[in-house]
């Protein structure tokens, strides 16, 4: 009965250790899981962030071009209004 205690012992103390091996990987995973969780929101934020940066950047890219149309319909409408005022002039003989 003794060497059957013994074995028994045994067997229990290799049971723990192998109990304590197991809850320590799981705290690990555990740790894992929340660092992963705080990356991922990183992410949202940097994607939120990115893309707001993206809109910014868009519409600075397209004000040189709304000022270039403002210059062309400013000088087609003064080169418009010159030659009207000519038409005037030479038909009224002034």
């Amino acid at each position: 009965m003794e060497e059957n205690e013994i074995k028994l012992r045994e067997r229990v103390t290799a049971l723990e250790s192998e109990l304590k091996a197991v809850n320590e990987r799981v705290v690990r995973i555990d740790e894992i899981v929340s660092s992963i969780k705080d990356v991922v929101t990183e992410l949202k934020q940097m994607r939120s962030d990115v893309n707001r940066i993206d809109a910014t950047v868009s519409e600075m890219e397209k004000k040189p071009a709304k000022r270039i149309e403002t210059a062309v319909a400013a000088v087609i409408g003064t080169v418009v209004g010159g030659l009207c005022s000519a038409l005037v002039s030479f038909f009224t003989g002034g």
